[in-house]
């Protein structure tokens, strides 16, 4: 089977490729799912109402979706670098505004929004470092930020017969962290207030120091 060239796929290619995880139809991919935005709505219910939110590097989406409707009062925005995603958003009347921007280079004045968050998207990161400054820039008090669990994300893969020439590494994904590891990242930047593991994703919530 070809492998996928995200680079060079089309917005329709990109767009369903991006969905295929969460189209899946076996019920242990959805149970996992649902754990993971599970802990995102226990983060969410703390950060309190009256707020406002923006999730970096949304895609296609459909994170997007799901955390808007654990929301209240809060406004809420999304970014994407992406040009494609943004393209096919707008097409679809994607109804929260949308901001194309770079996580190296957020559009947004320091302190701006309550809470960032950035989903499944820092593995994919060249540069860490300059991206946490960013998000921690842009938030008064809180970021929120999600990754694969490695090496357990690795090895479910596999127990999958997934990505097995790359030993269960997802393709494009370049940084890996234990949980102990991605601690001791975010708290170069900012306090580390919960750190869930809803498997096989860590999830952390941090305050602004």
């Amino acid at each position: 089977m070809k492998e996928f060239d995200e680079r060079s796929a089309s917005v329709d290619e990109l767009w369903e490729y991006c969905l295929e995880e969460y189209k899946n139809k076996n019920p242990l991919i959805q149970i996992l799912l649902d754990n993971f935005f599970k802990k995102i709505e226990k983060i969410v219910s703390f950060l309190g109402n009256n707020l406002k939110i923006l999730e970096v590097g949304c895609g296609a989406g459909e994170s997007s979706r799901r955390i808007a409707a654990m929301l209240n009062t809060q406004h809420f925005e999304v970014s994407e670098f992406d040009e494609r995603y943004v393209k096919k958003l707008k097409e679809i009347n994607f109804p929260f505004r949308i901001t194309q921007e770079s996580v190296y280079a957020l559009k947004r004045d320091g302190n701006e929004f309550d809470c960032v968050l950035l989903l499944e998207v820092l593995e994919h990161l060249d540069n860490v470092h300059l991206a946490l400054m960013e998000l921690f820039r842009v938030s008064r008090k809180y970021v929120v930020i999600s990754i694969p669990n490695d090496p357990l994300w690795r090895i479910l893969n596999m127990m999958r017969f997934k990505y097995l020439k790359y030993f269960g590494n997802t393709p494009g994904h370049i940084n890996h962290w234990s949980k102990r590891g991605f601690k001791r990242l975010i708290s170069k930047y900012g306090k580390v207030l919960e750190i869930y593991t809803p498997v096989p994703w860590i999830v952390v919530l941090a305050e602004k120091k």
